[in-house]
């Protein structure tokens, strides 16, 4: 049978006590970080363009806030590059919709030059746009919107015209195939 004297026991309560103490104070500082956090980002969602350095950029889930926020305000390079730097701070499926919204700037602005007839930049900008797409499909096959969007960028890029443009009837109709340019069976029509 083990006996402890007063003098160890006392060390030993104290001990555990200074334990709980340090458990409490760190569970402290990181409910207050998480709530600093989810402000910003609310902050953020509501439209309120803060400064970076108000702003924790060390959180990914801020950082992508952000640069949503730069989106909205037709901030492409902002964004571009915001959404860029937290690359190396998300996990995986964060890093599958950063792709994604990648995907959707790129393929926006594809769009927009598209219709000011920059067809070579407006290519240029849909393949990127594919890229980003496709990564995000790597990580998380299931993702509809990112395939969705896929396609969208495919024939995009498919039905610009190559070289100089010439505005006619014909170039203005919409595209009339049946099947869509993904690879794969289509499923749908009989």
């Amino acid at each position: 049978m083990i006996y402890l004297n007063r003098n160890k026991l006392i060390y030993i309560v104290s001990f555990l006590t200074l334990m709980v103490m340090g458990g409490l104070v760190y569970s402290l500082y990181t409910l207050a970080q998480y709530q600093q956090i989810n402000q910003q980002i609310t902050k953020l969602s509501q439209g309120e363009m803060l400064d970076p350095t108000e702003l924790n950029m060390q959180s990914p889930e801020v950082r992508i806030a952000y640069a949503h926020l730069q989106r909205k305000l037709n901030l492409f390079d902002e964004a571009v590059e915001t959404y860029s730097g937290t690359e190396r701070l998300a996990d995986k499926s964060q890093l599958v919709h950063i792709h994604y919204n990648l995907g959707n700037l790129y393929l926006i602005q594809a769009i927009d030059l598209a219709e000011n007839l920059s067809v070579d930049r407006a290519v240029a900008m849909a393949d990127v746009a594919k890229d980003f797409y496709r990564n995000a499909l790597k990580n998380q096959p299931s993702f509809w919107e990112a395939k969705y969007n896929l396609e969208a960028a495919q024939r995009l890029s498919r039905d610009l015209p190559l070289g100089d443009v010439t505005i006619s009837e014909e170039s203005q109709d919409a595209s009339t195939e049946l099947w869509s340019a993904m690879p794969g069976f289509p499923i749908g029509l009989p």
